[in-house]
């Protein structure tokens, strides 16, 4: 609850009840009452907004364990105190983009302001990351979901559902993948997860880890594009990764230093690979499949439109990304 302040039966009731939604869903609540109070009545509070001029408006909030620290965040301009306001006032200057409101167990709540937006899905697990908190938001498709360590736990409109973090599949893709840099998997998997996955963008990411390869013959460049110098391995890039391949169909090649070499390529497969892959996945993913069976040298991330990022090795799926 708010630092001071009386919330009645009403409440207690309705927290309740989503407590029991939540343990019914699976979903790890925390262990510390102040921070699960807290939490309940964020995600309560979000899930049933309160409309302005027939508007929901969006909304973010981090709420604070014991001993975390919100300073080390990073681009945080002001921590503004706003002792002796109701709850309701409080919430007016949380836009969940750039200021937040936050919850201590020690202390009146503040706005956090940072000096640019944290309002998209990979900026809030790295800030959570970061300080330890659990960041509550609704988004201004109206999305409810909340980011703790160990991801991104999303309200579907039926149930409680939890995506992991990306770097929860650090050691099972770099454990496929030995030869590969370890900046350049880790990068990938960011990318996939955090950035295209939520935006529903299908998309199908080829790095090669051969610096001697060349397959040229085995694809289907015609309609290709070779690539300015980005990199997967540089997050600063992933903006402009995230706008072209919102816009492009077929695959992206990597080379092995995680450059980004070509977009719009089409996979080729041989005929030993189309008779040992099978037939009942879609096509990016049959695509892919095969075109890691006939080129080991090469990993494939495939992140499907409807969410689920795949990596495959040699053929076959070797991790897949989906909610738990």
């Amino acid at each position: 609850m708010l630092h001071g302040v009386d919330h009645g039966h009403r409440l207690t009731r309705a927290h309740a009840r989503l407590r029991e939604e939540l343990e019914d869903d699976g979903v790890e609540l925390p262990a510390d009452p102040h921070l699960l109070d807290h939490l309940l009545e964020e995600l309560d509070h979000v899930r049933r907004p309160p409309l302005f001029e027939q508007r929901a408006p969006v909304y973010g909030s981090f709420l604070m364990p014991a001993g975390t620290d919100l300073a080390i965040g990073g681009d945080i301009v002001d921590l503004i105190d706003l002792d002796g306001m109701t709850p309701e006032q409080c919430r007016t200057f949380a836009d969940g983009r750039s200021t937040y409101l936050v919850h201590r167990v020690d202390g009146p709540p503040r706005i956090v302001c940072f000096d640019r937006s944290i309002q998209h899905e990979a900026d809030l697990v790295e800030v959570q990351q970061r300080t330890g908190a659990w960041i509550v938001q609704r988004t201004v498709m109206g999305t409810v979901r909340f980011f703790t360590g160990r991801g991104v736990t999303e309200w579907n409109g039926r149930n409680w559902a939890l995506r992991l973090a990306a770097r929860h599949h650090h050691f099972s893709v770099c454990e496929a993948v030995p030869e590969a840099p370890v900046a350049v998997l880790e990068g990938l998997l960011e990318l996939a997860v955090h950035w295209l996955s939520p935006a529903h963008i299908g998309a199908t990411l080829v790095l090669d880890v051969d610096p001697h390869r060349d397959d040229l013959g085995h694809l289907d460049v015609d309609a290709s594009l070779a690539a300015p110098d980005l990199h997967v391995d540089r997050r600063h890039h992933y903006p402009a990764l995230f706008a072209v391949l919102r816009q492009t169909d077929l695959a992206t090649m990597i080379g092995p230093d995680g450059r980004v070499e070509r977009l719009g390529v089409g996979l080729r497969s041989s005929l030993e690979a189309e008779n040992a892959v099978p037939q009942d996945r879609g096509m990016r993913h049959r695509s892919a499949a095969r075109y890691t069976h006939d080129h080991h040298h090469t990993v494939a991330f495939v992140v499907s439109e409807d969410g689920p990022v795949s990596v495959f090795r040699r053929g076959r799926a070797v991790v897949i990304c989906e909610t738990c």
